[in-house]
């Protein structure tokens, strides 16, 4: 199972730095783990650096001893969009990224497997630029999977989508975490999202790393208050799971 070493990490675009010495261990295989904070905390920047698409100080380093962005995934919040191809092709040129372009019947096999799981397979030969926004953040996440990375780092993957398929992707990752192995890391912006499905959780503002551990151990009232200017409970509902209840907005 892979874990990922995050030590005084940073990333500056020219003068400006975006994420100041971040430190922090990330487990696998146990589950979720959310990035959370504010709008333009640096989330995305943080992401892109573990990924290592943005340059900056700092090391990044798995269990088994790799760095940089080996092994790792990046789905970002906007994917781009090749109109031209179908869900199929798609997935199947993101399986192929980086090796040569002989398809076997296991890898095409692989793909409809996939789509059956993220319940896609009804469009697979659909164009891309048929479907909806919710459609096509569906279509990334089969493109970052079908890739088997050790780490994923999914920015905002379900913001367009419907209730429905919120829970539905974030059950199914969830589930893929802890049976894989896999490291997953999940900005969200539904802090109830991330106290329900995610086990760990960080919290970065304005560019640092301000909490990190258990994720009912950090969504605290006062949290809330000093992070997201809001005034805020944390109740336990008849199942006995934490839900965040929010007053006010804070002056």
């Amino acid at each position: 199972m892979v874990g990922l070493a995050i030590q005084d990490l940073s990333v500056r675009y020219g003068r400006t730095e975006i994420i100041s010495g971040i430190s922090a261990d990330i487990p696998s295989g146990g589950g979720l783990t959310a990035v959370i904070g504010p709008n333009a905390a640096g989330k995305s920047s943080f992401f892109k650096r573990i990924a290592g698409l943005a340059k900056g100080n700092g090391k990044v380093i798995s269990v088994d001893g790799k760095q940089g962005g080996k092994g790792i995934a990046y789905m970002p919040q906007d994917s781009t969009c090749n109109a031209v191809l179908s869900v199929y092709e798609s997935v199947l040129m993101a399986a192929k990224q980086g090796s040569g372009w002989q398809v076997e019947d296991r890898e095409l096999a692989e793909i409809d497997r996939l789509l059956t799981s993220l319940k896609i397979a009804p469009w697979a030969f659909k164009n891309l630029g048929e479907l909806s926004g919710g459609q096509r953040q569906l279509v990334a996440i089969a493109q970052a999977l079908i890739r088997k990375p050790e780490i994923l780092l999914m920015d905002e993957p379900t913001s367009a989508l419907d209730l429905y398929r919120q829970i539905e992707v974030l059950t199914f990752m969830a589930g893929l975490a802890k049976t894989n192995g896999m490291l997953v890391m999940i900005a969200l912006h539904d802090l109830n999202h991330a106290l329900r499905y995610c086990e760990h959780t960080l919290v970065i503002a304005d560019g640092r790393l301000v909490a990190s551990g258990r994720s009912e151990d950090v969504i605290t009232s006062d949290l809330l208050r000093d992070i997201y200017r809001v005034e805020a409970r944390i109740e336990r509902c008849s199942q006995d799971r934490p839900l965040v209840i929010v007053d006010s907005a804070l002056n």
